[in-house]
């Protein structure tokens, strides 16, 4: 029978191909410049930014290019191993060392054009993880693609998101203008429907977190996150701050560092709050267990996986009972009397 990939994985098997032909004809060189390719979202560059740091630690005089989206430049702008942050795939430029964490067809034309003396790529990593054992953390998958360029034995440092002094300026302005002491943040919104746990659950918890553990609540998100925030609001009828309109990656950052708990659904403020080692519990529907889940000793998940996991996000085979609903709210506060309780 002929092996089947689907897209994502044709992408790895060319990556992995492109790698070991480049990686097999160049000559070894000294790595005078580093390009990283990070084209993705907020919790996957959340769970990439150790890399960086490593990278700077083994060549501490070349120059690292971070390309990336332009929504994630603030979690990585102040990142003093970076070099430069680029938006658009450096045509003119060429680098000793390409290091591609999240790529896609140009990219991989550019190496081919460009031809690193070496090119360290997702794809390898993933395929040989499918056929020993799996796909693993986040963390550790991205750690895995420039294993290789480190000391035997050395061990993946944790990401770190730097917020610059203006950040928390901003934030302990708001924090006094609220009048926030114990709060709790909470997000309600994720990408993907799916992904997105019932209004009424958040309406009750938060009454429980407000009522039960005497918590202030501030809500967190982007404008479109507000139709469902105002009507969590409006089935608990209690006080909230909602914090969605001239909140920066950033911002959030600094002030999720300085709540008592946060809750939300599998999301990147979820990661965001991770990093920044905030205690919480993360609400997962349809994801991959363990690969994507916060890190931290602080941070807690409940998650029923079923038969159907993992999926595509979108179409449900159930759509009637989707897996997120079967997260119920005793779970939810079981895990975060836990953590508040240590």
């Amino acid at each position: 029978m002929p092996l089947k990939l689907n897209k994502e994985q044709f992408y790895f098997f060319a990556s992995a191909l492109i790698s070991g032909f480049i990686n097999f004809i160049k000559p070894k060189k000294p790595v005078q410049s580093i390009l990283v390719i990070k084209l993705d979202e907020i919790g996957d560059m959340v769970y990439a930014l150790h890399i960086l740091e490593h990278l700077k630690n083994q060549y501490p005089d070349a120059p690292i290019t971070l390309l990336c989206k332009p929504f994630v430049k603030p979690l990585v702008q102040n990142n003093p191993a970076i070099s430069n942050i680029i938006h658009e795939i450096p045509l003119t430029s060429k680098f000793e060392l390409i290091v591609e964490l999240r790529g896609n067809w140009d990219t991989l034309k550019y190496a081919l054009r460009k031809m690193p003396f070496k090119r360290l790529d997702r794809g390898t990593v993933r395929l040989n993880n499918k056929l020993h054992g799996g796909q693993k953390h986040e963390v550790i998958t991205n750690f895995e693609v420039i294993e290789s360029l480190l000391p035997k034995g050395t061990t993946p440092l944790v990401p770190k998101i730097i917020c610059d002094e203006n950040s928390k300026e901003f934030v302990y302005e708001f924090i006094i203008e609220k009048k926030l002491q114990n709060f709790a943040v909470i997000h309600c919104g994720a990408r993907r429907i799916l992904r997105q746990w019932p209004v009424e659950n958040f309406a009750s918890l938060i009454k429980i977190l407000n009522e039960k553990y005497k918590l202030q609540i501030v809500f967190a998100g982007a404008d479109e996150d507000e139709p469902v925030i105002n009507k969590i609001r409006e089935l608990a009828k209690i006080e909230a701050i909602i914090c969605t309109r001239n909140f920066s990656l950033l911002h959030f950052a600094s002030l999720v560092q300085r709540a008592k708990l946060f809750v939300g659904n599998e999301s990147g403020p979820l990661h965001i709050a991770a990093v920044m080692q905030t205690p919480l519990v993360g609400i997962y529907g349809p994801g991959v267990p363990h690969v994507f889940y916060p890190i931290g000793e602080k941070s807690k998940v409940v998650h029923h996986i079923l038969d159907c996991n993992p999926c595509d996000q979108v179409h449900c085979v159930r759509p009637e009972n989707p897996c997120i609903n079967l997260v119920t709210l005793l779970e939810v506060e079981q895990n975060i009397s836990e953590i508040l309780s240590v």
